[in-house]
C-alpha cells in the first residue's frame, strides 16, 4: 500500500486480505482433515504387513517386508507434508479445461474418498502452470496465489495477476511473495523452494527423464535446490524406473549433506540415497581434507595406473618359495618362477584379484607339474599320473596359497604404499621421486582417511573385488575342500539345513527389496545420479562416481568459476567418461545443459563484493544477477596484526556483534588448516574451513584472512570467491592486508 493511501483505504485492504485468508483457511483445514485420514490408512497398511508375517509361510516374509517398506515411505511422505501442505492456488480463465473451481497446489496430492482432487501434487502436470505461467505466456492462468502457512494456519498470501482483463470478480492481494521468501531467516538446514520455484528453475526440474542434465550457474542461483526438486519430480513421475534401481545424491562433504538432508523428505520423498564424497564406500569415512599438493597427487587420473600396479605386486609378507613332495621327489618354485606365475595370472584374469584364487591355485598346480616333469620326476618315480600328482600337491599348497595370494582389503593395499620402495615400483613413471616421497609420507602419517583417499580406496575395491563367498555345503567332488576348509577362501565349510538356507535366502531378498540398511552393500548401478559441486571433483573421484552410474541418467550441478581443482581439462575428460561421453561421441541419451543466471541468495551489496573477487579469479567472467537489496553494505575490516590469534579474536568480537543483529545462522569461514576450537556461542554460529563452506549459506558470514585463502593453492582466488558468496544478509571480511581492503571495499 503506497504511503499516500488514506487510513480508510488501508483498513479496507487489511479487511479484504483477512477475508481472503479466512476463505483459504477453510480449504486448508479440509485438506488437513483428509491428510489425517490418509495417515490412518497408511498405519493400517503397516499393521496389515505385520499381520501377514503370522501366516506361517516363509514367502510371507518377503511380502510383509515389501508392504511395510512401501507403507513406511507413504507414512513418511504424509508426515513431512503436514507443514505448509497447501502453498498455491491457480484461478484459470473461462473456457479452460478446469471449470469446477480453482486448483490448489501442495507438497503432495490429496483427494477425497470419492477421488475428487483437493490438492494437486506440485510435480503433477496440472501444477506446471504454477511455475511456468507468465504475463507473456499465462497458460490459461488468470491469478496465481501463494499461501504462507505456519503449521496448519494460513498467515499471509500474495497474488500475481497474469491476465488483468479476465479478473472479473477475483480479489487481488499484495505483491512480492517471491522476494519476501528470499529474506527469510536461515535455520541451519536448506529448505525447499517448492512454493517459489521460478520459470528458469522449473525448466530444469521438469527436463526430460531420459537424458543427462547439466546445470550451471553462479553462487546463489539455486542449483542445488533445483537438483533436489528434480529428484523428487523424477521419482514422482517415473517411480517404477528410478525407484527400483535407486537414486544417488552426492555432495562434497558431510556438512553439505547434513545441510540438504531434509529437503527431499519435505517434498514427499525419502527413498534416495544421500552421500558425500567422503562416505561413498561402506566401511570408510573421510575426516579431513588433504593439502592442495597432496590433493593434486591423489586426485590425478594417473593414480589409477599406480593402484593397478600396487595390487599386482608381490604382497607384503608373501613367501618366496613353494615346496611340495611327491613320491619322494622334492619340487620347488622359486621367487622368479612365482613372479612369472603372478604376472601371467593377472594378465589372464578378467575378473578381480580376490576372486581369482581358483585360477591361481590351478596355475600353481600346472607350474608344479611342469617343474616335476622338468626335473625328471617321471623318471625317478615312474608310473606317476598327472591326477595323482595334482591331488597330492593340492593338499600341500593350502597354507602357501593363503599367504602368497592373500584376500586383501583396499585399506591394506593403500597402507602398504607407505613403504617407499613398494610405492616406487607401483608408481613407475606416473609419479616423480618427490611425489613418491610426499605420498608415502602422507600414507604413513595419516590420521584417518581424507576425501581423496576414499576415491583411492574405491579404486582398489574395484580392482580387488569382494572376497569369495565361503562354501556353504560340502561337496564330495569339490577338490578345494581339504579337512573341512576351503583352501580358496580360508573359510570353514558348513553344511546348512535346506530349510534354514531357504529362510536365509528369503530374508536376504527382502533386505534388498527394502534398501534401508545403510551398511548394506551399495547398489552396483543406480538409475539416476545427482552430483553437486561437480566442478571440484578430481579425476579419481569421477571414476568412483562412474562405477555407481554405468547405466544411469545424471544431473550434474556445477560452476566452473568456483572450481578448486586445478586441471580443469583432465576433470572434464573424467566427467565425460563417467557420464558416458567420450570426445565428440555421446551415448544414446540426450544431453541437456541449462544456465541459471539469477542470484537469489546474495543481496546486491554482497554480490558486489563477490563480483570483485570473481574479476580477479576469472577475468572476463559474468557474475549472476542479484535481485534484492538489504541496505547493509559489506564490512571490510583491516587488522593491524596478521597473527592467527589476532584474527580469531577479531572474528569472535564480530560474531558477538552479529548475534544482536541476525536471528539466523552465522558462518565463520577460515583458511585451510586453521584451528576450529569451539567458542562459547550459540549453536547457530558455525566455525568451518573454506572447503567445508561449499554449497552452504548463512544469514551472516565472517571471512577470515582472505589474503591467506587466496594463496593456499593455485585456485585459491576461486575458493575465496565461494567464501564471500555464502551470506544472504550480512558479510564481514577481516584482513590484515591493505591491498585486499581496497579490493573488496565498496567503491
Amino acid at each position: 500500500m503506497p504511503s499516500s493511501a488514506r487510513p480508510g483505504q488501508a483498513t479496507h485492504a487489511l479487511q479484504v486480505k483477512e477475508s481472503e485468508i479466512a476463505a483459504e483457511q477453510s480449504l486448508v483445514d479440509a485438506a488437513h482433515v483428509r491428510l489425517e485420514e490418509m495417515r490412518a490408512d497408511a498405519q493400517r497398511m503397516l499393521q496389515e504387513g505385520f499381520r501377514q508375517a503370522q501366516t506361517g509361510t516363509k514367502a510371507s516374509l518377503v511380502d510383509r517386508d515389501a508392504m511395510v517398506y512401501q507403507a513406511a515411505l507413504r507414512a513418511q511422505a504424509l508426515n513431512v507434508a503436514d507443514d505448509g501442505l497447501v502453498f498455491g492456488r491457480l484461478d484459470l480463465a473461462p473456457g479452460g479445461p478446469e471449470q469446477h473451481g480453482p486448483l490448489y497446489i501442495g507438497r503432495i496430492g490429496v483427494r477425497t474418498r470419492d477421488h475428487e482432487s483437493l490438492v494437486v501434487d506440485w510435480r503433477a502436470p496440472a501444477a506446471e502452470a504454477f511455475y511456468r505461467a507468465t504475463p507473456e505466456d499465462p497458460r490459461g492462468v488468470v491469478r496465481r496465489r501463494v499461501l504462507h502457512s505456519r503449521g496448519h494456519k494460513v498467515i499471509d498470501l500474495e497474488d500475481d495477476l497474469l491476465q488483468p482483463a479476465l479478473v472479473d470478480d477475483l480479489t487481488v492481494v499484495g505483491d512480492g511473495a517471491f522476494l519476501a521468501s528470499l529474506a527469510r531467516t536461515r535455520e541451519g538446514a536448506m529448505r525447499d523452494i517448492v512454493a517459489t520455484i521460478q520459470r528458469e528453475q522449473d525448466l530444469v526440474i521438469r527436463a526430460p527423464a531420459d537424458g543427462t542434465v547439466i546445470v550451471r550457474g553462479g553462487p546463489g542461483t539455486g542449483k542445488t535446490a533445483v537438483a533436489l526438486h528434480r529428484v523428487a519430480y523424477l521419482l514422482f513421475r517415473h517411480r517404477r524406473r528410478f525407484g527400483g534401481r535407486g537414486v544417488l545424491i552426492v555432495g562434497p562433504n558431510q556438512r553439505f549433506t547434513a545441510y540438504i538432508e531434509r529437503v527431499l523428505p519435505s517434498l514427499g520423498e525419502g527413498s534416495a540415497a544421500l552421500r558425500s564424497l567422503g562416505d561413498l564406500l561402506p566401511g570408510a569415512t573421510a575426516t579431513r581434507h588433504d593439502s592442495p599438493e597432496l590433493t593434486r597427487i591423489k586426485g590425478s587420473g594417473s593414480m589409477a595406473r599406480v593402484l593397478r600396479r600396487a595390487v599386482t605386486d608381490h604382497p607384503p609378507g608373501a613367501p618366496d618359495l613353494l615346496t611340495v613332495v611327491h613320491a619322494g621327489v622334492v619340487v620347488r618354485l622359486d621367487r622368479p618362477r612365482l613372479d612369472k606365475i603372478r604376472k601371467q595370472v593377472h594378465q589372464r584374469v578378467h575378473g578381480t584379484v580376490n576372486t581369482a584364487r581358483r585360477k591361481v591355485a590351478d596355475a600353481l598346480l600346472d607350474a608344479l607339474w611342469e617343474r616335476f616333469v622338468e626335473i625328471g620326476g617321471l623318471v625317478d618315480a615312474p608310473g606317476i599320473k598327472r591326477g595323482e600328482f595334482t591331488a597330492n600337491a593340492r593338499d600341500q599348497i593350502g597354507g602357501f596359497l593363503t599367504a602368497w595370494w592373500p584376500i586383501r582389503t583396499p585399506a591394506e593395499v593403500l597402507l602398504s604404499l607407505a613403504d617407499t620402495d613398494r610405492l616406487r615400483r607401483a608408481a613407475g613413471r606416473d609419479l616423480t621421486p618427490a611425489q613418491v616421497g610426499r605420498l608415502a609420507g602422507s600414507i604413513a602419517n595419516e590420521d584417518g582417511w581424507s576425501y581423496q583417499d576414499i576415491a583411492l580406496l574405491d579404486e582398489l575395491d574395484s580392482l580387488l573385488g569382494r572376497s569369495p563367498r565361503p562354501t556353504r555345503k560340502v561337496r564330495e567332488d569339490d577338490p578345494y575342500v581339504v579337512d573341512g576348509v576351503n583352501i580358496l577362501t580360508g573359510e570353514e565349510v558348513a553344511d546348512w539345513e535346506p530349510e534354514f538356507r531357504e529362510l536365509t535366502t528369503s530374508i536376504e531378498r527382502s533386505e534388498r527389496a527394502r534398501r534401508v540398511d545403510d551398511e548394506a552393500e551399495e547398489a552396483a548401478d543406480y538409475g539416476h545420479v545427482v552430483v553437486d559441486e561437480a566442478q571440484d571433483l578430481s579425476p579419481m573421484q569421477w571414476r568412483m562416481l562412474g562405477r555407481r552410474g554405468r547405466q544411469a541418467t545424471w544431473t550434474v550441478v556445477e560452476d566452473p568459476a568456483q572450481s578448486s581443482w586445478e586441471d580443469l581439462e583432465a576433470s572434464r575428460q573424467a566427467m565425460s567418461a563417467a557420464l558416458g561421453v567420450s570426445g565428440n561421441r555421446r551415448n544414446s541419451r540426450p544431453l541437456h545443459t541449462f544456465e541459471l543466471t539469477t542470484n537469489y541468495r546474495n543481496s546486491v551489496e554482497i554480490a558486489a563484493v563477490a563480483s570483485r573477487v570473481l574479476a580477479k579469479a576469472v577475468p572476463g567472467a559474468t557474475p549472476s544477477r542479484a535481485v534484492r537489496t538489504t541496505g547493509h553494505d559489506a564490512v571490510i575490516g583491516l587488522l593491524p596484526d596478521s597473527a592467527r590469534p589476532a584474527f580469531l579474536h577479531a572474528a569472535l568480537d564480530t560474531v558477538v556483534d552479529l548475534l544482536g543483529q541476525v536471528e539466523g545462522t552465522i558462518g565463520v569461514i577460515l583458511p585451510l588448516g586453521w584451528p576450529q576450537s569451539p567458542w562459547d556461542v550459540p549453536e547457530r554460529v558455525q566455525l568451518l574451513d573454506v572447503l567445508e563452506a561449499k554449497g552452504l549459506e548463512f544469514d551472516a558470514a565472517v571471512i577470515v584472512a582472505p589474503e591467506e585463502i587466496a594463496t593456499q593453492s593455485p585456485m585459491g582466488l576461486r575458493t575465496l570467491y565461494v567464501a564471500v558468496s555464502r551470506a544472504t544478509q550480512h558479510l564481514t571480511v577481516l584482513t590484515a592486508d591493505p591491498a585486499w581492503k581496497n579490493t573488496l571495499s565498496p567503491r
